[in-house]
């Protein structure tokens, strides 16, 4: 009967050492996968942070385009309005002119020739 409880006890010891083992080996896995767990959320962060920049970069040079070609569209405007202030002052005269002969003529501005 000795003999059987001792090798009852070497099984529940042998059992024991196996269940011990297993729970480490998991502890070790949930250890592993936390430390991986953080560094996808570091690698995620990162890809994150870089996104923004990169995008916040690319909105800055558009907005600078932006601003430039509105400075050049304003430069045009100007230059076409004073070309178009110049035509009308040099064909000023002509249109005073051809007024006053059209009243002069009896069929007043816009009337028939």
């Amino acid at each position: 009967m000795k003999d059987l409880n001792e090798l009852m006890q070497a099984i529940l010891d042998m059992d024991a050492a196996q269940r011990k083992a297993a729970d480490e080996a998991q502890a070790e896995r949930t250890a592993r996968l936390a430390g991986l767990e953080e560094q996808r959320r570091q690698i995620a962060a990162q890809a994150a942070a870089d996104s923004k920049a990169r995008a916040d970069a690319a909105a800055k040079e558009a907005s600078d385009a932006n601003t430039a070609a509105l400075e050049e569209l304003a430069k045009a405007r100007a230059a076409a309005e004073q070309n178009l202030q110049q035509r009308a002052d040099a064909c000023g005269e002509q249109w005073v002119d051809e007024l006053c002969r059209r009243a002069l003529a009896g069929t007043g501005a816009g009337g028939e020739a």
